[in-house]
């Protein structure tokens, strides 16, 4: 009597029906779920000078063997409560680049990244402002306008007395 009651009843108040059927939709909506987080939240793409050959990538050193050909050095000061930078830069031959660009460049968010021109004075030192206030650790890159050099590196707040960006092989 109790079978003819169970066959009796609909297919959707069957007990194995969603024993077999819950997993499933658990696996259906996590998925879904997760597929539309990783569209929303986008990253974005590592700056660098990477070229895609094959399955491999290969970083372009081009420019950071032209800054170790001009003999380039330089000495970066940051004032953590201000924002403020300057930056003293040397070379082995005469340097007299109005600007230079420096870009300080989150590890893995786009949107944290400040690109900053620096102005040269009359003391000979390059003046810039931070837009936004930085905590964590930052790459820091240094270019001419014309971005035939590059030197890089990184660092950390709080911020030491000096970051020193000297020429560098590609890492």
């Amino acid at each position: 009597m109790s079978n003819m009651n169970e066959a009796a009843r609909p297919w959707y108040r069957q007990p194995w029906l969603w024993f077999l059927l819950t997993p499933l939709i658990a696996v259906f909506i996590v998925g879904t779920s997760y597929a539309y987080l990783s569209v929303v939240t986008f990253d974005g793409m590592v700056k660098g000078d990477y070229a895609k050959s094959a399955k491999s990538f290969n970083i372009d050193a081009s420019r950071l063997t032209q800054a170790a050909t001009l003999g380039l050095t330089a000495e970066l000061y940051v004032d953590e409560v201000t924002g403020d930078l300057r930056l003293k830069m040397q070379s082995k031959d005469t340097f007299n680049n109005d600007t230079l660009l420096l870009s300080v460049i989150h590890p893995t968010m786009e949107d944290l990244d400040q690109d900053l021109t620096l102005a040269r004075r009359n003391d000979g030192q390059y003046y810039g402002s931070l837009s936004k206030n930085i905590t964590g650790k930052r790459y820091i890159h240094l270019m001419d306008e014309q971005q035939s050099w590059r030197m890089m590196t990184e660092a950390n707040t709080p911020w030491p007395t000096a970051i020193s960006l000297v020429p560098n092989t590609a890492e």
